[in-house]
């Protein structure tokens, strides 16, 4: 059974992004200067795919640590290209061409100072996206294949790079007979986000991207991109002055969007309950599957902390602490592939409480007493005829009760309210 195994446990629509807190740049040479300035090139590069936000750097709340990256930093470590053979100038004296430098920065504190900061942070957990983009050179037209062909290797090759650099995980089509005839070039320059959909099922992607860029008569390249992701399309276009760069711009536009719908802050909203929530996921069978959903908890980006209170059959309850919004918590984990939301249980509704009187007299009664054929009613005036002098006349049911004139009425008892119920989120899991 699960809940005896976990005793003994250490404790997609989404794939989980390796790589967001280390970065490469180049650096001319090995002085402290280089190093210095690498360094601050690093961690804003750093900063930028862990919050989603180009611009990033410019807020004042992160000017001192950008100051000062170091006091960030794991381990960094120089990369040496291959040394150039005998006689090749160098670009200028004691540089080294080539030379780059590979940090990592610390998750925690990255984390920590960007959460002090209000700053948004998009977690490890992020849609894979479907690349379908059209290049349009002069006439000669093709569609960007995951194939590397001497073609599209270069259209290719910026996508990818520009990916990476936003920490945003894209796949290309095989561009195989399927994929050819699914999608045609025109579908991508009409933005027919339908067929597009349609095609990319096979791929099991999260969100899916058309593109199509072409030199516009101005010597500029235009861009026109749609991103369909949970079930709405936005469209926009861009406007560069090269091939890289637009489709640099295309996968920019759609990091953007991914991250503002995404990303969280450490901010309360508004109305939002305080306290943690409660995740609720059903049909986990295994302990691996218990250590799988909790390294998933302990690595989503709007979670602060997570904590397993309840196993009940194949039901594990976790009471979540939010960073913000606790609906950013529901939002991310919809993001996991093998989690798939639930609508919460039916709960039988129980019965009213009687209300008490607050004027200190005994209810009416409720039910009716039938007397036997025999009998007959007492009224109460006959009641109080046949008292002795020194007898209390009994009321009939039904009427008040008269208290004393030195009597002290005693207030009915206060009701206490049951604790309010702890919002909770319920899902299943489906490897």
């Amino acid at each position: 059974m699960l809940s005896a195994l976990l005793l003994l446990a250490p404790t997609a629509d989404a794939v989980q992004v390796a790589g967001l807190y280390q970065t490469t740049v180049p650096v001319t040479d090995r002085s402290e200067a280089a190093l210095a300035a690498a360094f601050t090139q690093a961690f804003t590069q750093v900063l930028i795919k862990v919050t989603g936000n180009t611009g990033v750097a410019a807020n004042p709340a992160l000017a001192a640590a950008l100051q000062q990256p170091a006091q960030y930093i794991q381990q960094y470590a120089y990369q040496q290209p291959a040394a150039p053979p005998a006689g090749t100038a160098t670009a200028s004296p004691g540089s080294t061409p080539g030379l780059s430098l590979s940090v990592s920065f610390d998750p925690p504190s990255v984390d920590a100072l960007l959460q002090t900061a209000n700053l948004p942070l998009w977690g490890r957990e992020r849609p894979l996206v479907m690349m379908w983009v059209g290049v349009d050179q002069s006439g000669a037209r093709f569609i960007v294949g995951s194939d590397g062909g001497s073609q599209n290797s270069g259209a290719r090759a910026a996508l990818q790079q520009a990916a990476d650099a936003r920490g945003l995980p894209v796949l290309f089509p095989l561009l195989d007979l399927q994929d050819q005839g699914a999608v045609s070039f025109s579908d991508l320059d009409g933005g027919f986000m339908d067929t597009v959909i349609a095609a990319s099922a096979r791929y099991e992607a999260n969100a899916e991207v058309a593109g199509v860029v072409r030199r516009a008569p101005t010597g500029q390249w235009r861009g026109q991109w749609w991103l369909a992701f949970r079930g709405r399309t936005d469209h926009w276009t861009t406007l560069n002055p090269d091939l890289d760069t637009a489709l640099a711009s295309g996968v920019g536009g759609v990091a953007d969007r991914l991250a503002g719908l995404l990303a969280v802050t450490g901010q309360s909203v508004p109305g939002a309950p305080a306290g943690p929530v409660r995740v609720a996921i059903a049909g986990v069978g295994k302990v691996n599957d218990y250590a799988r959903i909790e390294r998933m908890l302990e690595h989503l980006a709007p979670i602060s902390t997570a904590r397993l209170v309840k196993v009940s059959g194949d039901q594990l309850v976790f009471d979540v602490v939010p960073r913000g919004n606790p609906e950013d918590v529901a939002r991310n984990l919809a993001l996991v592939s093998w989690l798939t939301p639930e609508p919460a249980p039916v709960t039988p509704a129980e019965p009213a409480p009687t209300p008490t009187p607050s004027n200190g007299m005994l209810p009416a009664a409720t039910t009716a007493v039938t007397l036997p054929p025999n009998a007959s009613a007492v009224q109460p005036a006959d009641m109080q005829a046949g008292l002795p002098a020194n007898a209390t006349a009994v009321q009939p049911a039904g009427a008040p009760v008269a208290m004393p004139s030195n009597a002290t009425a005693t207030a009915a008892p206060v009701a206490v309210l049951p604790p309010a119920p702890v919002q909770t989120f319920y899902f299943r899991y489906q490897p």
